[in-house]
């Protein structure tokens, strides 16, 4: 647990802000933001030229039709997660084909093991096969996987493959052996990547899914909170049947040694730390370099911690300071924690409501670090029905599926995953809703979210967010247990 000490928090209500000063005794508090969706609702998402390698969002990655067959993207929310997709049709009746005339990898050592995988369906139940040719000069191997593509659902297809050669390449085709002019074959989410970079497998996770070394899931959605002040969830989690998936936790800049002890404990207990820091000094500062020796003991210190790790610094910042200033700081601590601690994933934590409803200089295009990988987006986004102000009861019911489709869309564009830092619902949501705690995640699991953390905690809160009552307890027990964990 943290020192005593005093800090500043803030409660936030449909955009608007009040201060308050609170002696921070076992614990760091934290803010619970509450993200309302108006009637009308301003856009505020970013727009880049390029996308990442397999997103299919603006442009066809280098794939071509061949022969009869024609490729193109597809309309929104065809794709994989709501969004866009590479769709293939042929003019006539037979085989419809996409070739990559972009060449992958180029820059490895022989021996160097890739794993290349990718999303398909096909109208109607069609087979589907991904063929990788590994090329120098001339076609050194070729491997293919063949899957049954059925209908509306997606279908992972995967092929690994042993570099033989130093900085060979490697060419894709996507093939389904009949269609007619009338059906089509979509591809989505494809990744090409070394086995010990990017998105390469580092361990399974309780679902069978893989995750990365730093603890991203190649699917499913872990299901965690944050509990009391940093209190210990062992008896949370004997109450409720089953461990959490992810933890998270708050600390300023005085308590690594704290964050990391509480860190080691849940990884020993198979929780997935997800650590939120105030930094030791200003933004301004930070972002200059001050905080660098500080961030670099933390990084190493975490590197040497036995499983996965997430991080963010200075979460839910909208009206705290200069908006740009905190920008900065993100783009200078991000490369230090990734480059000096590979466990650790890198997360930037913003409120949600302020980036897709509230003042345009919160806008995800305004304030999103530019220049350095970001492995997380996190959103703090609460369920107000049934919350009170002005002595008012909200009865508007709060749309995550409209929220998780800006998210969604936005992520890929930026080749960043997205979670639930902090949500919670109302006693009386539980009550009027019992299956939305259910129905939060199961969207996030069809928009690909990859974390939903429960604030369940009374800190600076302005419902009653806790895990109290028995039918929360009971709807959040219900997905925990279906929660992939780490082994």
């Amino acid at each position: 647990m943290q020192d005593a000490e005093k800090t500043t928090t803030k409660t936030k209500t449909n955009g608007l802000v009040r201060w308050l000063w609170l002696p921070v005794m076992a614990a760091v508090l934290m803010t619970a933001a509450v993200a309302a969706v108006p009637t009308s609702a301003q856009t505020g998402t970013a727009a880049q030229a390029t996308v990442p390698t397999g997103t299919f969002e603006s442009h066809l990655d280098g794939f071509a039709g061949v022969g009869s067959s024609s490729v193109k993207l597809s309309r929104a929310g065809a794709g994989r997660h709501h969004s866009r997709a590479l769709v293939v049709r042929t003019k006539d009746r037979g085989p419809a084909a996409a070739v990559s005339k972009r060449k992958f990898g180029g820059a490895h050592a022989k021996g160097t093991r890739y794993v290349v995988r990718a999303w398909v369906r096909s109208t109607g139940q069609r087979t589907v096969a991904l063929r990788v040719r590994e090329v120098k000069g001339s076609t050194l191997q070729t491997k293919t996987k063949t899957v049954d593509a059925k209908g509306r659902a997606w279908t992972r297809v995967k092929v690994t493959m042993t570099a033989k050669a130093k900085n060979s390449v490697f060419k894709l085709r996507f093939r389904t052996p009949s269609l007619t002019s009338a059906q089509r074959l979509l591809v989505d989410d494809l990744r090409v990547n070394p086995r010990g970079g990017g998105k390469a497998a580092a361990g399974t996770l309780s679902n069978g899914c893989s995750r990365d070394t730093r603890g991203i899931p190649s699917c499913g959605t872990y299901i965690g909170a944050a509990h009391g002040g940093n209190t210990d969830p062992t008896a949370l989690e004997q109450d409720l049947g089953n461990k959490l998936a992810v933890r998270r936790t708050y600390y300023t800049g005085t308590g690594v040694a704290s964050a990391v002890k509480t860190a080691t404990t849940d990884l020993a207990a198979g929780r997935l730390p997800w650590i939120s820091f105030k930094a030791p000094y200003s933004w301004t500062e930070m972002a200059d370099g001050k905080g660098d020796a500080w961030a670099t003991d933390l990084a190493q210190r975490l590197a040497a911690l036995n499983g996965p790790v997430w991080i963010a610094f200075h979460h839910e910042p909208e009206t705290d300071g200069d908006i740009q200033e905190w920008r900065r700081m993100q783009e200078r601590l991000a490369p230090i924690i990734r480059n000096n601690a590979p466990n650790v994933a890198y997360s930037v934590i913003v409120t949600g409501w302020h980036q897709f409803y509230g003042d345009p200089q919160y806008s995800l295009a305004n304030i999103w670090p530019r220049g350095v990988k970001v492995d997380i987006a996190g959103f703090d986004i609460y369920q107000e029905y049934g919350s009170v102000k002005n002595g008012k009861m909200d009865l508007r019911w709060v749309d995550f599926g409209a929220y998780f489709q800006k998210i969604a869309g936005w992520a890929r564009t930026v080749d960043v995953e997205w979670a639930l830092g902090e949500t919670g619902i109302t006693d009386k949501a539980a009550v009027d809703r019992p299956t939305e705690i259910a129905n939060t995640v199961k969207l996030m699991q069809d928009f690909g979210g990859v974390a939903y953390s429960y604030f369940d905690s009374e800190l600076n809160s302005t419902a009653p967010w806790t895990l109290g009552t028995p039918e929360k307890r009971t709807a959040f027990a219900q997905v925990l247990a279906g929660s992939p964990h780490l082994n």
